[in-house]
């Protein structure tokens, strides 16, 4: 078990040709502010399997293969592999064709004054100040416009 600070875990190393290799995942860590000592016990089997029993608890059992980097990988990446000049990532694109209606109503008309509305008789401009019409919503208005999409075909 290891505490750093605000890290605590329990990790699992093994010594594989000169090198330590550390275990993909963390164990969990069973030293919360007990004050007593725990039992750990690693079992590795001939076909390459590990146990971990914490104080008689198994916590932990996998491949040594698929767990820890002790094997190179199969594959390894280029490093002058790069994608071509001409690479397309999106397979989807804005419709060269397709233009936004000229009667379509903008997110700025989306409330617009009520023309039907009319100043109150007992209204004061000295005393309530300017009279303004109330805002409606705009029954012309139907949403923001989004260019449509159309397969790219240079993807």
């Amino acid at each position: 078990p290891d505490k750093c600070g605000y890290t605590k875990r329990t990790h699992l190393i093994f010594a594989y040709k000169g090198k330590n290799v550390l275990k993909k995942q963390d164990l969990p860590y069973k030293q919360e502010d007990e004050g007593t000592s725990h039992l750990y016990r690693l079992i590795v089997k001939p076909d390459n399997t590990v146990r971990v029993d914490i104080d008689e608890e198994n916590v932990y059992e996998g491949s040594l293969k698929e767990d820890w980097e002790v094997l190179k990988p199969k594959e390894i990446a280029d490093p002058d592999d790069k994608k071509p000049d001409d690479w397309v990532d999106d397979s989807m694109m804005d419709d060269p064709e397709d233009k936004k209606p000229a009667d379509w109503v903008d997110e700025d008309q989306k409330r617009v004054v009520d023309e039907s509305a009319k100043k109150p008789d007992d209204w004061d401009d000295e005393e309530d100040g300017e009279w303004e019409a109330p805002m409606i919503d705009n029954p012309a208005y139907k949403g923001e416009w989004y260019v449509k999409r159309i397969s790219n075909p240079a993807y």
